[in-house]
């Protein structure tokens, strides 16, 4: 244990070291852990409610599906990949110390835990929305806040245990996996005879779900009695919930100390697999990894110098699109958008809310869009070109696919809405621009802070650089709509703010290419 301790210990030095050697990313890091702090506490003190006043049931079934899905596909994955919590450095490095097996899994556990925690601050972001459609008790925040971290933690003991338990043999991973499947043919099963006593889909739904069979299921009953108080309130159970759940992990860990495991082969594979799935998804190419036809399609390059960047982004896209420039983010995003209308309620519902949603959906797809890869392909250094036209000629294509995008959605929400044709217009041209505000400030955060000790910190970073420089024009939204009620020149306002802004940006974002290192 004392050398495990001690990884640890230098590994969160180096940590700390690194960012002493970047002051400008220590700043950052400090300025966005205070906006984050600041949000939590509008979070916590913001009344529930506001939006709509949905039955408690309903979010108790909700929570009760999730962990089921969850629990299932984690088990599933657990099975043969029980430990992908590693690194290739941790492969070099934990793997050749004096370690037992047993304590190399826990040393899996403990990274894990900074995860757990990063989880439980993107949960903060979805506070607000719960609040607006439920009436939180008292501490509910607190309530929802322990079952995410509980469900965060408990997930990788359960992958490990019953990957420690069904790595010994294959007779064995078959029998967990016949389990689980059965598992879910009852489930079915269950679901299909409560649709037919209900004759309803969501009624059965909430039925269902909200049956006491599920809350007897290991790990998922307790998290989901947890999270239920949010809405019912915190009693005795809770804090029983709360026991049970920490014997249970504990006696998972305690199980997995005692086992004679010898995993490594396995390891290495499933450690490579997850490496190649964090590089494809940096480089955004498909994270899947999944071996896929694409279209043939006819074409070359018939310019020289930065156009070629363009034209290649251009047949890229072909290949893997459904037509043209049309693949799987197009559809996320339609979906995205139109069930936006359905979400909401129906006086709340509006083309705007449609424009933002979908407008905050694009940001998770824009960051793994076509042009990093060229980032990572040094020979745009040497291209002849000025920096201006190589970025702009690499981040063309995305823009060009973001506007196909909004085209196909806003014309769906134009007779969704009943929205005139100039408004939807101005709709499709500011939803480009978000996605042009979000590349360009990956591009000055890449700037800024380079290659960084957490990707995932760095998105934090880039989420609330786009959510600030995007503010100012919903203000100005906000306040011109409410003030002379036009559909029109509020749409109009933010799409001038955020043309202002992909122009100061773009222009920050050219020196990229002026420090190879900080790619």
């Amino acid at each position: 244990m004392n050398s495990m301790f001690f990884i640890i210990r230098k590994q969160l030095k180096n940590i700390i070291r690194g960012l002493a050697y970047k002051p400008l990313a220590l700043i950052g890091y400090i300025i966005i852990g205070m906006m984050l702090a600041c949000f939590i506490v509008i979070a916590l003190i913001m009344p529930s409610g506001t939006v709509r006043n949905i039955n408690g049931d309903l979010f108790r079934a909700a929570v009760t599906g999730f962990n089921l899905m969850a629990l299932y596909t984690g088990l599933r994955r657990g099975i043969e990949k029980g430990s992908t919590y590693f690194r290739f450095a941790d492969v070099n490095m934990v793997f050749t110390a004096p370690l037992k097996p047993s304590h190399v899994l826990l040393y899996g556990f403990i990274k894990r835990m900074g995860t757990s925690l990063l989880v439980v601050l993107i949960a903060f972001f979805q506070i607000p929305n719960i609040k607006n459609n439920f009436i939180l008790a008292k501490n509910g925040v607190v309530a929802f806040l322990i079952a995410v971290l509980f469900y965060s933690v408990s997930s990788p003991v359960l992958g490990m245990v019953v990957y420690s338990f069904a790595s010994k043999s294959g007779e064995r991973r078959i029998l967990v996996k016949r389990i689980l499947d059965i598992s879910a043919v009852l489930f079915i099963l269950g679901f299909v005879l409560t649709l037919a006593e209900k004759r309803s889909l969501g009624d059965a739904l909430i039925a269902y779900l909200n049956s006491v069979v599920f809350s007897y299921i290991p790990v998922s009953g307790q998290i989901s009695a947890i999270a239920s108080a949010a809405v019912y309130g915190i009693d005795l159970n809770f804090f029983v919930n709360i026991f049970v759940l920490v014997v249970i992990i504990g006696f998972c860990m305690a199980a997995m100390s005692g086992m004679n495991l010898d995993f490594y082969e396995d390891v290495l594979n499933a450690t490579e697999e997850f490496e190649s799935r964090i590089r494809a998804k940096r480089e955004g190419r498909d994270a899947s990894l999944e071996t896929k036809k694409i279209r043939r399609v006819k074409g070359g390059f018939s310019s020289c110098g930065a156009k070629t960047i363009f034209e290649k982004h251009m047949l890229e896209y072909r290949k893997i699109s459904y037509f043209l420039f049309f693949d799987k983010s197009t559809l996320i995003v339609i979906l995205g958008g139109i069930g936006s209308k359905f979400i909401m309620p129906e006086e709340a519902s509006s083309v705007f809310i449609t424009l933002f949603f979908s407008a905050y959906m694009l940001f998770f797809l824009v960051v793994q869009g076509k042009w990093p890869m060229e980032l990572g392909k040094h020979y745009i250094f040497l291209i002849p070109e000025s920096n201006v036209k190589k970025l702009f000629y690499a981040t063309l294509m995305e823009n060009i696919k973001n506007l196909l995008d909004g085209a196909i959605l806003f014309t769906i929400a134009c007779f969704m809405f009943d929205a005139g044709i100039p408004v939807i217009l101005l709709c499709i041209v500011s939803y480009t621009l978000y996605g042009a505000v979000y590349i360009y400030v990956d591009i000055v955060c890449r700037r800024l802070f380079g290659k960084t000790h957490s990707k995932a910190m760095l998105i934090f970073v880039k989420l609330f650089v786009s959510f600030f420089v995007v503010l100012p024009g919903i203000i100005f939204l906000m306040l011109i709509y409410h003030s002379a009620g036009n559909e029109f020149y509020a749409l109009l306002s933010v799409t001038a703010w955020n043309l202002f802004v992909v122009v100061c940006l773009f222009f920050a974002s050219v020196g990229i290419f002026k420090d190879i290192q900080a790619i």
